[in-house]
């Protein structure tokens, strides 16, 4: 190392790797990965099928950044015979590479729900989420200290590190579950979606990795997954007729390693609500708070009937703004719901918004 900035850069780096392999990927736009958030959230929108997507750049200007990928959909299962309730699944893909190892997390998910609507303006969804995942590295990229030569001063890439891994993969099954409580005001037509009352609130708390799997790279070391527990509060409150105000807020919580709170704000105006025209933009900022301030980010989306885009640049205020210049990265998260037409025998099945 030839400066104490660069020493510390390094040692930064390193906490920060040897963190990620004991906290779980994360948004920030959550309330936009609904099914990472909470396996309740499967089939809680307004259509039949909805597809979503999630992407995250993260440290940029550092040489080891962060990358993540979602993908998901997720479907209704109504009948007629049913009016007061239905069941839904989903499944979604994760991946997560961090670092200068490599370190990967793989999963797919299989998601299960069942929604109770208690009244017009009220329901309550129960879900699980059975999942595999694969924890994997690479240790080509890393450096040890039998690497670094003191008489020299350097790092010898040729010098051996003298490590020896058991695994550097690993797969095992997890599972979640959640309860959701969606409140919202009363729709005017069952068979089309007028988008003319739309304050709603979901309320809901999941608990991630009930089994603590174990993911050691050693065979006799002893590393569980901790559970994560994740409350939150989604809501939009209309306040006039081509005017909402949206705020989003969760507490993250995952033993020792992760404990955070994430918040937006925000403003969204209609610019036409017309049948087969409804087309929106909002603009907020959010907030992530842990043991200290840690980043802040302007949001934006776009609604175009059943397509939302949303889009949010992350401005880092931790520590490692020494390395970063307060840049963390950029997340776009893309949504869409197809809706199809509703025969009438299905009138009086409660919608969602």
């Amino acid at each position: 190392m030839n400066s104490p900035r660069s020493l510390l850069v390094a040692l930064l780096l390193v906490g920060l790797s040897s963190l990620s392999y004991g906290q779980d990927f994360h948004y920030s736009q959550f309330y936009n990965a609904p099914l990472h958030l909470n396996p309740a959230l499967t089939g809680v929108f307004n259509g039949d099928v909805r597809f979503m997507g999630n992407y995250k750049s993260q440290w940029v200007d550092v040489p080891v950044d962060y990358q993540t990928v979602t993908l998901a959909v997720d479907k209704q299962f109504r009948k007629t015979s049913n009016p007061k309730g239905f069941f839904a699944g989903g499944l979604a893909f994760n991946y997560d590479n961090a670092g200068d190892s490599k370190l990967t997390w793989l999963n797919l998910d299989l998601n299960g729900s069942y929604t109770r609507a208690l009244s017009q303006t009220a329901f309550v969804t129960i879900g699980a989420k059975a999942a595999v995942i694969q924890r994997s590295f690479d240790e080509g990229g890393l450096r040890f200290d039998r690497q670094f030569d003191p008489v020299r001063g350097e790092y010898v890439e040729s010098l051996p590190s003298q490590e020896s891994f058991d695994n550097t993969s690993q797969i095992f099954p997890d599972f979640s579950a959640g309860i959701n409580l969606r409140l919202q005001s009363k729709q005017t037509d069952y068979l089309v979606f007028r988008n003319n009352r739309r304050s709603k609130v979901d309320l809901g708390v999941a608990l991630h990795h009930i089994t603590q799997p174990e993911q050691a790279f050693y065979d006799d070391d002893d590393a569980p997954l901790e559970r994560r527990l994740s409350p939150y509060v989604n809501a939009t409150l209309q306040v006039l007729p081509i005017v909402d105000v949206v705020g989003n807020i969760t507490y993250q919580n995952q033993g020792a390693f992760y404990d955070e709170l994430v918040g937006v704000l925000g403003g969204r105006i209609w610019l036409t609500n017309k049948l087969g025209r409804q087309i929106s933009l909002m603009a907020g900022m959010g907030l992530r708070r842990d043991a200290r301030q840690d980043a802040y980010w302007p949001t934006f989306e776009v609604t175009y009937n059943t397509l939302r885009v949303g889009l949010n640049y992350d401005f880092n205020t931790s520590a490692f703004d020494i390395a970063t210049e307060n840049k963390g990265g950029l997340e776009l998260s893309v949504r869409y719901i197809i809706r199809k037409a509703r025969p009438l025998p299905e009138f009086k099945v409660c919608p969602l918004i």
